[in-house]
């Protein structure tokens, strides 16, 4: 499990991933599950679908990726996730594209 957190749009969410020794794909995937859930839909007050995340380069603290995806009124969102921990992401910026 990634840990997440989660600023109010400002979006500072941070998830922990749940690995001995995370990838970059379980970060990659962590990040899409994190912003089609629950959790995000209360604190954003979106439902989001369709996310899709590049795969960080590392698995270094610092890294930042971009993810995509679609709200519940049908408008394009990107977001900036960072690595911020061993097993932790934060996602650090979300903004309404189309």
């Amino acid at each position: 499990m990634i840990r997440r957190i989660i600023a109010p749009l400002a979006l500072g969410a941070s998830l922990v991933v749940s690995a001995c020794s995370a990838s970059e794909a379980d970060f990659r995937r962590e990040a899409e599950k994190y912003l089609e859930s629950e959790a995000l839909a209360e604190e954003a007050g979106y439902r989001f679908i369709g996310a899709s995340c590049d795969e960080p380069n590392s698995t270094t603290e610092g890294t930042e990726f971009a993810c995509t995806a679609v709200d519940n009124e049908g408008d394009s969102w990107e977001f900036v996730v960072e690595i911020t921990g061993d097993r932790e992401i934060t996602v650090t910026q979300g903004d309404v594209v189309g």
